[in-house]
């Protein structure tokens, strides 16, 4: 058996437009407003912290989302950007030195491979 491994890594920016490019197919999900930043805390599990400053006002709203939402804003991200991520493979998140990471793993049997 083989095993693949493909590791797309985020900037900040990036996972910036990717929770506005949620935020705008989701409307009833997200709050509206500005999103000032995003930034990551491992402890006691991985979440995304986003702070949105709301429309009208001058109050700033942080957020906590979950591993499956982040995983939800960088795979639609990836979409709409026409990154290819396989359907049938394993997806989990990373950070490393200060970037998020979507790591893909796809296991191949070896026996379907053949040699010419």
């Amino acid at each position: 058996m083989i095993t693949e491994r493909r590791q797309v890594i985020f900037s900040n920016e990036a996972v910036k437009e990717a929770v506005r490019l949620f935020a705008s197919l989701h409307p009833d999900k997200m709050p509206h407003g500005h999103i000032r930043r995003v930034w990551t805390v491992s402890e006691p599990e991985l979440q995304l912290l986003v702070q949105i400053e709301q429309i009208g006002a001058r109050k700033l709203l942080d957020l906590a989302f979950t591993q499956g939402e982040i995983a939800a804003f960088l795979i639609l991200f990836c979409r709409k950007n026409k990154i290819p991520l396989p359907r049938n493979a394993d997806k989990f998140l990373e950070v490393e030195n200060g970037s998020l990471s979507l790591v893909i793993t796809k296991q191949i049997l070896t026996e379907n491979l053949t040699l010419k």
